[in-house]
């Protein structure tokens, strides 16, 4: 039996080195995905700062940071359909700011910025393709 390769523009990706995910960064499933946790996880994040300021006692921002830390790992996971979030953050709360940012924004702006620049690279390569095979089976159509 003959087989058909395609491309299907599935990539798989290091994220520091730890852990891998593959995901096709023009696939819209998938950025609608990105974006949706995007969104949860940035309201998580003002909820957060919101609770805590209400807390007097430490135990009780402990315990709260604990169980959001948790949360957000379950989206982060859920994004990518696989169980990165504790090989990667290791027992660092997701909410440990690097860079000016919580670790789990540069996450999501890391695949943002991957997705970003994929998408504008296929885009250019994707035009003059179809004009090549276009033009090769226009005589056909004549």
């Amino acid at each position: 039996m003959k087989e058909l390769n395609f491309e299907s523009g599935l990539v798989t990706y290091s994220l520091n080195g730890k852990c891998e995910v593959t995901f096709n960064p023009t696939d819209s499933n998938f950025v609608e995905r990105l974006y949706s946790a995007f969104e949860e996880l940035d309201k998580k994040q003002e909820g957060y700062k919101a609770q805590v300021e209400k807390m007097a006692n430490k135990r009780e921002v402990f315990d709260f940071a604990r169980e959001r830390d948790a949360e957000m790992r379950g989206i982060i996971d859920g994004l990518f359909g696989v169980p990165v979030s504790d090989v990667l953050f290791g027992d660092m709360n997701v909410y440990a700011v690097a860079a000016g940012l919580p670790a789990w924004c540069n996450l999501m702006l890391a695949v943002m910025d991957e997705i970003d620049s994929t998408y504008t690279r296929e885009q250019k390569s994707t035009n003059p393709r179809i004009a090549k095979y276009t033009a090769k089976y226009q005589k056909y159509h004549k």
